[in-house]
């Protein structure tokens, strides 16, 4: 059996992503009940304890179990979520291929097999990201004195409902997925196989057979199955990036942690390795510190505007030979200063800053804890101008906050947006794109 064509339906592409995200919650943590639904701005503002990490983080833990790696071969893939034989049997439509003559057609719906993978991804991946993101079993998320906990998340046009009760997710209702082919003889040992995205072409086979007509089209289904999981996948999925709570300390104290694995490296296998816990996102935060990327990212020059005033100085990084791991320094004149030796207001940006340069794209999730921590009020202003510019630039942002000076800076710029541009300029020194539209915002009062 040959494929000998395969054509793509063309992709709709966009300037920029609009992330259509609601989730609720209930019995989730110190939350009773709530819903959220993301905003290019999105803030949780409330007393301390009262689920407001909680939720961010639980935002950070979906969107990473949206991130799936489809291998190439889709048998082996199936194979971690459905058996192979089960894959066949179900489609009964295969055996009447055999039967198909010049011109006949054939259509099959792969719904169940879409839908089945789909219902173990979602609720083993997010399973995963939720107990790796708070470190602790998921029956030790439910509100105490309950035993679970719920959680329904719509995520563009993808709807799922879960129950968590003790440590076994269970879906109570999923999106049905509409994925079809259509099976058409053309002549001289031919098939036509072209696959249906809500009805929609969204990819086509053409090969030929010697023997076995059907043994043909089961091979052309792995390539358009993985090509489609990997699609709607994509079109949830947004890179998502964590700022945790004291990430100053976090940030000083990563070079002891990276110099005491490296030096218990050598004993992995003979003694018992034994690493500090931590929970996924201040993993994943100092996973991101020490493997930045050496390219510039297209932030840079903001971020350099920014540090400028308000760090009157520059944050470098610097990888050592010793440990290969970065070292980070605050440049101040012309003089390196380690961060420990910095002031709070510069240890406490420097993430942030590092994200900006390195990291952080149009369309990724800045998601920040406190981001008015070690600010005077002054700088809270600053800060929040230009977290303004980025969501002009396409980043999505989530704020956990306590501070009046910083929301009442960002209810400024929604006022700005009812000021001409050129007023903007001229009357209050800002420039045409620091403005947020009452629509971009969403805030979230915690109790």
């Amino acid at each position: 059996m040959v494929i000998s064509k395969a054509t793509f339906a063309e992709k709709k592409t966009h300037e920029r992503k609009k992330i259509k995200f609601i989730v609720e919650m209930k019995d989730f943590g110190p939350i009773a009940g709530g819903t959220i639904t993301f905003r290019p701005l999105t803030l949780f503002i409330g007393p301390n304890n009262s689920g407001k990490s909680y939720a961010a983080m639980l935002i950070h833990s979906l969107f990473e179990s949206f991130v799936l790696d489809v291998p190439g071969a889709m048998r082996e893939f199936l194979s971690r979520y459905y058996d192979i034989d089960d894959f066949v049997k179900e489609l009964a439509e295969l055996d009447q291929i055999g039967d198909l003559k010049e011109g006949d057609e054939l259509e099959i719906s792969l719904g169940k097999i879409t839908n089945r993978v789909f219902e173990e991804v979602h609720s083993k991946r997010m399973s995963h990201e939720i107990i790796r993101s708070y470190a602790c079993p998921l029956r030790e998320l439910a509100r105490i004195g309950k035993k679970s906990f719920e959680l329904k998340i719509a995520c563009d046009s993808h709807k799922i409902e879960l129950l968590f009760q003790a440590d076994n997710p269970k879906i109570k209702w999923y999106s049905q997925e509409d994925f079809k082919m259509k099976v058409k003889v053309l002549g001289q040992h031919n098939i036509r196989t072209q696959f249906l995205k809500k009805d929609e072409p969204f990819f086509e086979l053409t090969g030929s057979w010697k023997k076995n007509k059907k043994s043909l089209v089961i091979s052309m289904i792995e390539l358009p199955l993985s090509e489609y999981i990997s699609n709607v996948f994509e079109d949830m999925a947004a890179p998502c990036y964590y700022l945790p709570a004291a990430r100053s300390g976090i940030l000083q104290g990563h070079k002891a942690l990276a110099a005491t694995i490296v030096r218990k490296a050598p004993l992995v296998g003979i003694e018992k390795l034994e690493i500090p816990k931590f929970s996924g996102v201040v993993s994943d935060f100092i996973s991101s510190i020490l493997t930045l990327p050496e390219e510039k990212g297209p932030f840079y020059k903001l971020a350099q505007e920014l540090e400028g005033e308000l760090l009157k100085g520059e944050i470098v990084v610097k990888t050592l030979d010793e440990y290969l791991y970065p070292e980070i320094r605050y440049n101040f004149r012309g003089k390196e200063i380690p961060l420990h030796r910095a002031s709070s207001t510069v240890s406490e940006l420097a993430p942030l800053i590092l994200y900006l340069k390195y990291t952080i794209r149009p369309g990724s999730i800045l998601i920040i804890e406190e981001p008015e921590a070690h600010l005077h009020p002054e700088n809270q202003r600053i800060l929040a101008k230009y977290l303004v510019k980025l969501i002009r630039k396409g980043v999505n942002i989530v704020i956990t906050t306590h501070s009046d000076y910083l929301i009442e800076q960002l209810s400024s710029f929604i006022l700005l947006s009812r000021v001409e541009p050129e007023k903007r300029i001229s009357k209050y020194g800002y420039t045409r794109e620091d403005f947020l539209n009452p629509g971009e915002v969403a805030a979230y009062v915690f109790t």
